[in-house]
């Protein structure tokens, strides 16, 4: 049997049909050590509801289901510093899209401008209160003056009889008055920025973002015991006994639409591949081990005996994961083992540090 070709680079932009033909140029019954993981997610119409069916339908593990949305989240995401912002040059409060902004900058005009943003008012048992507020920025960027309430959007909520947790409703009220004294197309502007506060809120409230929908993704894959191949992430290696897995992840994904994608490829066991994995796997043990000394060393210099628990229970999960790889790649992994001894000691340093601190 000739030897399979190399497998594509997962630094390319590759397409699905790529991999699915090398895929297939693999002999059924050539010796697999695993496959490389990538995975693209995009903004879809999913909700919780079609997970919880789908992974079902898929044999998937409805531990690694999402918790249900919970709408006093999405009232903080919607109305918090990442959330609905507007700004617009005084004299055309219709240019709020990137491409006037860029063109501006192009020019290095120097103009006043509006921005509309949410801040925070108060927060108890009942509710949740936020203002719009509108900031005028003069021309030389020296002054600020302020509209401090032309909504306010309150989340109420729900403390009825099985009602879930954080669950509530979103009012929003126009204070009319102070918006009826601003120019008629900053009016229209504000107006905008209220129903898209709305729109979103409603959006979320009912589909998953695609951040929420990677982070799926992402935990399911390293939940099986997955080696990241770049310290960043995005691709992965995932051993050759959880192939069903995947399998069900890449129909999962391939229902989120909007061009998501999931592809697995077929990684031969060969000494090459064999070897780029367990480089793969030392690389990011040390790098884990290394922020764990940094982190044992601050609490220890710090006498934060308190967080021992936490740096143990990571000293754990990379000593175990050592213990999983090396028995399913046949290795030693001696360089980790050692690296952790070295951990393992500097932690006991720190929990003896805190027995006398007790006494």
């Amino acid at each position: 049997m000739s030897p399979p070709p190399p497998p594509p680079s997962p630094e390319l932009k590759t397409g699905d049909a790529v991999f699915d033909s090398y895929a297939e140029s693999l002999s059924s019954d050539a010796p697999l050590l695993g496959h490389l993981v990538l995975y693209s997610i995009f903004e879809g119409r999913v909700t919780r509801d079609d997970l919880v069916t789908w992974f079902r339908e898929l044999g998937l593990d409805e531990d690694l289901l999402p918790p249900p949305l919970r709408q006093a989240d999405v009232f903080e995401r919607v109305t918090g510093p990442d959330g609905v912002r507007v700004t617009y040059p005084l004299d055309d409060p219709a240019a709020t899209g990137p491409a006037s902004r860029t063109t501006r900058r192009r020019r290095k005009e120097l103009e006043p401008t509006a921005t509309l943003m949410i801040r925070h008012v108060r927060r108890d048992g009942e509710q949740i209160v936020r203002h719009v507020v509108r900031e005028v920025r003069d021309e030389k960027r020296a002054r600020l003056k302020y509209d401090p309430n032309l909504a306010i959007c309150t989340f109420h909520r729900d403390h009825s009889e099985g009602s879930a947790e954080g669950a509530g409703g979103l009012t929003i009220e126009p204070n009319n008055t102070a918006i009826a004294k601003l120019p008629e197309a900053e009016q229209t502007t504000v107006r905008e920025m209220l129903a898209a506060i709305e729109r979103r809120y409603q959006h979320r409230c009912t589909y998953l973002t695609s951040d929420r929908l990677r982070s799926i993704i992402r935990q399911y894959v390293e939940h099986l015991s997955a080696i990241r191949v770049r310290p960043t992430g995005g691709v992965y290696f995932v051993h050759r006994q959880h192939a069903a897995d995947l399998s069900g992840l890449r129909d999962l994904v391939g229902r989120f639409g909007s061009d998501s994608s999931f592809v697995r490829v077929p990684i031969p066991d060969q000494d090459e591949m064999r070897e780029m994995v367990i480089k793969a796997f030392t690389t990011s043990a040390k790098d884990d081990l290394d922020r764990l000394a940094e982190d044992i060393a601050a609490a220890q210099q710090a006498k934060r005996f308190d967080e021992a628990a936490k740096l143990y229970e990571r000293f754990t999960a990379v000593q175990e994961a050592t213990n999983k790889h090396s028995a399913l790649l046949s290795t030693s992994l001696d360089d980790t083992r050692a690296a952790l001894e070295l951990v393992k000691m500097q932690l006991g340093g720190l929990l003896v540090a805190d027995d006398g601190e007790d006494d």
